[in-house]
């Protein structure tokens, strides 16, 4: 998705629903946590939540040696779409950039109920790590 279509499509959801909290927002943080961790392109997770909705999950991850970015993309994005979305709405960009892979989401679980935004990074240059 383009980078203004992501945009647009996050600012109108953010104005129609709440963001998530509580029980919810803890238990997506633990599937990003554990579906991260069992994606073959990330050797490292760290998981957090952030108070600002406009990113309530930020998740670093380490990507295993030998991918490039556009792999690491890629295989950051199949675990948002097959794994940690919900299936009524979701919205998502990949940026690529030299030394990082940045996942930009947002999805919603069901109409007139809350959302919850991310950013999923990969560091991929040599001085990476989780902090």
């Amino acid at each position: 998705m383009e980078s203004s279509e992501f945009l647009a499509a996050k600012q109108r959801l953010m104005r129609e629903a709440f963001p998530s909290s509580g029980d919810d927002l803890d238990g997506m943080s633990m599937d990003f946590d554990a579906y991260l961790w069992h994606s073959p392109v990330v050797r490292e997770v760290k998981v957090r939540h952030t108070g600002d909705t406009n990113s309530l999950i930020v998740a670093t991850c380490v990507p295993v040696c030998g991918h490039s970015e556009a792999e690491i993309g890629a295989g950051l994005e199949q675990v948002w779409l097959q794994d940690l979305s919900y299936r009524y709405f979701e919205a998502h960009m990949v940026t690529l950039a030299e030394g990082r892979v940045q996942l930009d989401v947002i999805t919603q679980i069901a109409l007139n109920d809350f959302y919850v935004t991310a950013t999923i990074m990969a560091e991929t240059s040599s001085s990476h790590g989780v902090r």
